[in-house]
């Protein structure tokens, strides 16, 4: 009996032990590249350690970078001698051994050339040398796509040399790195260049470690959206774009018989600033809530079936749809929204005042529940009998997906 006891006794002080010991420390490697890993006076930093800083703080969850070659991070995690490796783009050869995370930023790649009218010529013609840094994000993405890189290097000012010294006519390229680079050259050349895609950036943590830990993944996508940058502007072509690409949408479905309808009823109700808070305040409970009577019952109306079928349609152009009243509030969604009341929102209120037929193009920010970058679309909707504003159409973008892989 003593033993047995004794044994109770000693299993009980080793799991006290084992609780009371510290996480054991995520190991990540990484390359170096400006602006999102660099070293300044022997400390590593960077955007994109600066939000896995903002993660594991959140997280309280102890970790450790490791500097090396992009390849040899690859390798590392393949190996099991590193957790994970960043900052990497969508993988295929690496989907086999390691799990991306949520994007932590987003890249936008260029072609540069110091010939303007070689970005025009098709991307497989013969007379292009096209150069790229060694086991990059860009890199991949070409061969994976069958277009040949003749010239490898480490560094992207290498591959500048090149095109100065036309060894190389063309390169692709993060605008943020080539903007790093060409700051720190001297007399850096004259570079043309050419939209090619935005792609995201995360974190590839390998299937044994996520399996070990299966409740690491999720947590630390979800400080993600705290941790993420705020926003990041669009140019002026990419507005453009995207103004033309919501004002199809909107001409197409935002004068739908369902909807206006909707708009016209919604318009009638009680709008005191009472019940519009408390129905915001009922919104935002039933969002952390197991029960949801008051966004389901907007979920299963016909409006929001609409919205829903034509987010499907489109899939993954569309992270979400909604259309609220004059005065902010929800009348139909095709997901539930993050609250109630829209008036406060700068969407709303850029879009409000706006003519028929123009819309307001907000940043580029990270959505949380699709886990990628979108930006919101907003535009007004005027009944076409009175000319009265009924609401507002807001569409999540998904970035991504609306310029995809803009190769000729």
């Amino acid at each position: 009996m003593f033993r047995l006891r004794h044994m109770g006794l000693l299993l009980v002080l080793a799991s006290v032990c084992a609780a009371a010991q510290p996480p054991v420390a995520v190991r990540l490697d990484t390359s170096f590249e400006e602006p999102y890993q660099v070293v300044v006076d022997g400390q590593l930093g960077g955007s994109s350690v600066k939000v896995l800083e903002c993660i594991f703080s959140r997280m309280q969850q102890p970790y450790e970078i490791q500097l090396t070659s992009l390849q040899r991070a690859r390798l590392n995690v393949s190996r099991q001698i590193a957790d994970g490796f960043f900052s990497s783009a969508p993988n295929s050869l690496v989907d086999g051994y390691a799990v991306l995370s949520a994007p932590l930023l987003i890249e936008k790649w260029y072609w540069y050339a110091l010939d303007p009218s070689l970005l025009n010529l098709p991307i497989w013609d013969k007379q292009l040398r096209i150069g790229s840094v060694l086991g990059s994000n860009s890199m991949i993405w070409l061969e994976s796509r069958g277009i040949p890189v003749e010239q490898k290097v480490p560094r992207l000012e290498q591959l500048v040399e090149m095109l100065r010294h036309a060894r190389i006519n063309m390169l692709l390229a993060d605008s943020s790195a080539m903007h790093s680079t060409l700051e720190q050259i001297q007399d850096p050349p004259k570079l043309h260049q050419r939209f090619v895609r935005y792609s995201p950036l995360g974190v590839y943590f390998s299937k044994a470690f996520v399996d070990e830990h299966p409740d690491f993944l999720k947590a630390f996508n979800r400080q993600v959206e705290s941790c993420a940058p705020a926003s990041t502007e669009l140019s002026a072509a990419e507005q453009a774009y995207l103004r033309q690409l919501a004002a199809q949408h909107v001409a197409r479905w935002g004068q739908h018989a369902d909807l206006l309808a909707a708009l016209r009823a919604a318009n009638q109700r009680e709008n005191s600033a009472e019940r519009i808070q408390e129905l915001d305040r009922q919104w935002r409970r039933e969002r952390i809530l197991e029960e949801k009577p008051l966004i389901r019952r907007m979920l299963n109306l016909r409006p929001s079936q609409l919205l829903a079928g034509i987010a499907q349609q489109y899939a993954p152009l569309f992270n979400e749809i909604f259309i609220s009243d004059a005065s902010g509030q929800l009348v139909a969604m095709s997901e539930s929204t993050s609250d109630y009341w829209q008036a406060d929102e700068p969407d709303f209120q850029r879009a409000a005042p706006l003519p028929s037929g123009e819309v307001y193009i907000g940043a580029i920010e990270y959505d949380g529940s699709t886990q990628s970058f979108q930006s919101k679309v907003s535009a007004p909707l005027y009944d076409p009998d009175t000319g009265a504003l009924l609401g507002v159409i807001s569409q999540g973008i998904n970035i991504e997906t609306a310029f995809g892989d803009n190769l000729p």
